[in-house]
C-alpha cells in the first residue's frame, strides 16, 4: 500500500469513527445525557479498535475542532451542548438519593408472591434521575404466576400508595421461563445494557445471557459476572417467609386458572380504556401474554426511536448497522 493510499484509508477510517461516535451520542442527546468515555466505547456499534485508541481519537478530534462533538472532564457531548455535562453531574448527585429509595422499595417488592428478581430500569439505571423522574422497575416472576404477582403489586400500589408512580413504577414483568425479549432494537438493547439488579443478580445475569443479541448493537459490551449487573448494594436473595406463605394459596391448577383469569381481565381493561389506540401500537404499549406484561401508555419506545431518527437525519446519518 503506497503512502497516498494509506492517507486516504486513514481519512476514511477517521470519518467512519466520527460518524459512529455521533450515532451513539445522538441517541443520548435525546435525554441531554453526555457520555463518559468508557460508556461511549461500550455503546459504539463497532469493535475493531481498542478502547485506548478510541479514547485517544475522541480527544484528538475534539482538540482539532473538526468534529460535531467535544470532550471535557472525561465526558463526550454534542456541540455546543457543553452545559449538559453539568446537568448530568447534578442528575448523578440526585440519583444517589434515589438509589436509597430503590433499595427500600426492592425490600417491599421482593416479599410479594412469585417475585424472583427485581431490576431498576429507566433514568435511575443510567444515574440520570431528576426530581421529575419516576423510580422504574422491571420484575421477573415465577413461571405461570406472572399475573398473580402483577395484580398483587398493583393492588398494593393503589391501596397503600394511592396509585403513586413516583417511587413504585413497576411497568414490565416477564417470567423466568422466557427471558428473551422479543422486541430487538436499539431502544430495548440500551435498556438491557443499563439494567441493574436490586434483587437476585444471578437471575439478572441469566437474563443478560438469554438476550445476547444486544451484542449486535453494542459489540464492545462485556457480560462479566453476576455482580457486575447488581446495583452495588446487598439484598438478601432468599425468598422471605411472607412470600413462601402466600404462595401456598395458589397451588397447581387453581393457581394456573387464577393467573389466566387475571390476565384476561387485565387485557379487557386495557382494551376498554385505550380503545382509540391503533391495534399495532396497542400490542406494543400493553403487551399481555402468559410470560410478559408491559404497560407503557406513552409508547416511549416509538417516540424515542422517532426522535433518534430525526437527529440522525440532521447529520445525514443512518441507523447504526
Amino acid at each position: 500500500m503506497n503512502t497516498e493510499t494509506q492517507v486516504k484509508k486513514h481519512i476514511v477510517d477517521n470519518e467512519f469513527i466520527k460518524d459512529n461516535i455521533m450515532r451513539t451520542l445522538l441517541y443520548y442527546d435525546i435525554f441531554n445525557h453526555p457520555l463518559k468515555e468508557d460508556e461511549l466505547y461500550t455503546l459504539l456499534p463497532f469493535n475493531s479498535i481498542p478502547k485506548s485508541d478510541i479514547i485517544g481519537l475522541i480527544n484528538e478530534f475534539s482538540a482539532e475542532g473538526k468534529s460535531n462533538f467535544g470532550a471535557k472532564d472525561g465526558y463526550v457531548y454534542i456541540k455546543p451542548k457543553e452545559d449538559n455535562i453539568g446537568l448530568r453531574k447534578e442528575k448523578e448527585k440526585y440519583s444517589r438519593k434515589m438509589w436509597v429509595f430503590a433499595r427500600i422499595v426492592t425490600h417491599i417488592i421482593k416479599r410479594f408472591p412469585f417475585i424472583r428478581c427485581v431490576l431498576v430500569t429507566g433514568s435511575l439505571s443510567k444515574n440520570s434521575s431528576d426530581k421529575a423522574a419516576d423510580l422504574d422497575f422491571m420484575v421477573i416472576t415465577a413461571p405461570g404466576r406472572l399475573w398473580i404477582a402483577r395484580t398483587l403489586l398493583m393492588l398494593f400500589k393503589k391501596i397503600f400508595l394511592l396509585n403513586s408512580y413516583k417511587y413504585f413504577c413497576v411497568n414490565y414483568f416477564i417470567s423466568e421461563d422466557k427471558l428473551e425479549i422479543e422486541e430487538k432494537n436499539i431502544f430495548t438493547a440500551t435498556e438491557i445494557v443499563y439494567l441493574k439488579a436490586t434483587y437476585n443478580s444471578e437471575l439478572m445475569y441469566k437474563f443478560i445471557v438469554e438476550n445476547k443479541w444486544i451484542k449486535e448493537y453494542f459489540p464492545n459490551y462485556v457480560l462479566c459476572t453476576p455482580q457486575t449487573h447488581s446495583a452495588g448494594f446487598k439484598v438478601n436473595n432468599r425468598k422471605s417467609f411472607i412470600q413462601r406463605f402466600f404462595e401456598l394459596f395458589f397451588p397447581g391448577k387453581f393457581g394456573n386458572r387464577a393467573d389466566d383469569y387475571l390476565r384476561n381481565r387485565t387485557q379487557e381493561y386495557f382494551m376498554k380504556k385505550y380503545n382509540n389506540v391503533d391495534k399495532t401500537d396497542h400490542s406494543h404499549m400493553f403487551k399481555s401474554t402468559k410470560n410478559v406484561s408491559k404497560t407503557h401508555p406513552r409508547n416511549m419506545q416509538k417516540r424515542i426511536l422517532a426522535m433518534y431518527n430525526d437527529r440522525l437525519a440532521m447529520y445525514n446519518l443512518s441507523f447504526p448497522g
